[in-house]
C-alpha cells in the first residue's frame, strides 16, 4: 500500500484500538452515534481516533481488563494521539441475536454489551466491520478541535496524517487466520451494499 494522506477518523474506545493494533481482533461492531440517523462508512481507509472517557471494564471481556488498565488516563478534549489507521476489508449487517452470538469469540465486548448495542434503535442493524489495521511509524499528535466532540462515529481531522512508513499490525497469513472463522460466520448475511439484502 502506498503512502496516503488521511483526514477521516473513526472514533473508538482506546482499548479497542489497542486490541486491533495488537492483532487480538479485526472486528468493530457499530450502530452509529446519537447524532447519526444510521452508521455509514464514508471511506474504506481511516485513522483510528482513541476515546477514553467512556471506557468501561464491565463492558469488556475479562481478558481485556489488563489491556484497559495499561492505557494512559487521558481526557477526550485533550490533544489527539493517532497511532494507527484501518482499511475496511468487509462490512456486514447483523440484525439477529443469533448472528451476534456467533460473533462472540471474535470481538472484545461482553455478550451483554454487544446485545445492548443490537437492541439500541432496534429497527437499525448493527454493522460489523472487518478491519486490517496498520501501525504508523511514529505517533502523530494533533490539537483537540471542538469538531471532534459529540457522539458521532467519524470526524474529519483539521489536517491530514501521512501513512508513509506504516506497516500492517499482522502479516497477510496472520490476518487471514484471524479473520477467516468470523468471515465464515458473517457470510451468512448479505454483505452491506451487495444488493441482495432483503
Amino acid at each position: 500500500m502506498g503512502s496516503l494522506q488521511l483526514q477521516q477518523a473513526l472514533k473508538e474506545w482506546a482499548v479497542a484500538i489497542r486490541a486491533l493494533e495488537r492483532g487480538d481482533t479485526a472486528l468493530v461492531v457499530r450502530k452509529g452515534g446519537i447524532r447519526e440517523k444510521a452508521f455509514a462508512v464514508p471511506s474504506t481507509r481511516f485513522l483510528l481516533f482513541p476515546g477514553y472517557e467512556h471506557q468501561n471494564a464491565d463492558q469488556l471481556k475479562p481478558e481485556y481488563h489488563d489491556l484497559l488498565r495499561s492505557i494512559p488516563d487521558r481526557q477526550d478534549d485533550g490533544p489527539v494521539r493517532f497511532t494507527s489507521f484501518a482499511e475496511v476489508h468487509e462490512a456486514y449487517e447483523v440484525s439477529e441475536k443469533e448472528s451476534l452470538d456467533a460473533m462472540d469469540p471474535h470481538h472484545i465486548w461482553t455478550p451483554e454489551y454487544a446485545e445492548s448495542r443490537l437492541k439500541w434503535r432496534p429497527k437499525k442493524p448493527l454493522t460489523v466491520l472487518v478491519l486490517r489495521t496498520y501501525l504508523l511509524p511514529e505517533p502523530v499528535e494533533l490539537p483537540y478541535s471542538p469538531n471532534y466532540g459529540g457522539c458521532k462515529s467519524f470526524v474529519d481531522t483539521d489536517r491530514a496524517v501521512s501513512t508513509d512508513g506504516s506497516r500492517p499490525a499482522l502479516s497477510d497469513p496472520e490476518f487471514e487466520r484471524l479473520v477467516e472463522p468470523a468471515r465464515r460466520l458473517l457470510r451468512e448475511p448479505a454483505p452491506v451494499g451487495s444488493g441482495t439484502a432483503g
